[in-house]
């Protein structure tokens, strides 16, 4: 059944011809706040996931850290970047590296939400001269876990679409309310309806995603995998993760922080794969975790 999967998305992965970010020209993924510049003592990097922006972040922008600099890094067709090329875990993970060291901070911070875990450690891995320290929000972890959650995340859908009734777009809108609080929060007669309001504010901002958006976003991510953990082993690496985590399995990630040696594994119980918007404490624990 993996190699199933693996094939699958390898041949969706050869009808898209997008190339890596740093070859495309003229286009940097990379944006910050005007203070990344050489000599900065701290600099903090935040990378969303697939099909998120840079704005579930926004609570970090009010941290007003003294002598620091914030750097993001867009997904293609997000945030006002083209969708002209495609995430290459490792590529972008060096691109960012590549920013971070040609400043040369003191110290780095990257928050990497769900696919952009993975990107986090392919950067902080290359990070020299510089104390490293990386918080995992909601992340992936490497192969198969991508393909596990797609398989799984599929079935959802479906399941959305039987209890929706309407069409693909109301279907998604039916899954978000699973992506707040995992599969099994509907027998939670509270938790069903707060999930039920929190969904009705995102009528007509949840669509169905252009195929090439999806491809461009993910296809990477189902073949990752960290080949060498041992360069992480010297970082400070925290874990944040929802217990009902629909996308990313609480067990799976659990096991993968270990192959991390992460230093922190905080489980949130009840909450799912949205943490940003379920649980506003996650960016203080972050904080505190970073120590600034």
């Amino acid at each position: 059944m993996r190699n199933l999967f693996i094939l699958v998305f390898l041949a969706l992965a050869a009808c898209s011809t997008l190339p890596p970010p740093q070859k495309v020209e003229g286009v940097n993924p990379v944006v910050h706040d005007g203070k990344a510049e050489r000599g900065v003592g701290t600099a903090i990097v935040l990378i969303p996931g697939a099909m998120a922006s840079i704005e579930l972040f926004a609570p970090v922008l009010e941290w007003d850290i003294p002598d620091s600099a914030v750097m993001a890094y867009r997904f293609p067709g997000v945030d006002g970047l083209e969708l002209n090329h495609r995430v290459d875990i490792v590529d972008s993970g060096a691109l960012i590296a590549g920013h971070l060291n040609d400043i040369g901070a003191e110290r780095v911070y990257l928050i990497g939400y769900s696919t952009g875990g993975p990107i986090a450690l392919e950067a902080a891995r290359r990070v020299t001269g510089a104390e490293v320290q990386v918080a995992l929000l909601s992340s992936a972890s490497d192969s198969p876990a991508a393909l596990i959650a797609s398989a799984r995340g599929a079935v959802d859908v479906v399941k959305a679409l039987f209890r929706s009734k309407e069409g693909l777009d109301e279907a998604l809108l039916e899954n978000y309310r699973t992506l707040l609080y995992g599969r099994r929060h509907f027998s939670e007669a509270e938790l069903a309806e707060q999930s039920r309001r929190l969904a009705a504010l995102q009528r007509g901002y949840i669509t169905t995603p252009p195929r090439k958006m999806t491809l461009a976003h993910t296809t990477d991510l189902m073949t990752w995998y960290l080949d060498a953990p041992e360069d992480v082993h010297d970082l400070r690496i925290g874990v944040f993760h929802g217990s009902e985590d629909s996308v990313f399995s609480e067990r799976l990630t659990w096991r993968y922080a270990k192959r991390l040696q992460a230093e922190t594994f905080r489980s949130y119980q009840g909450q799912g794969h949205l943490l940003f918007v379920t649980e506003p404490r996650i960016w203080d624990d972050i904080r505190a975790f970073f120590g600034l």
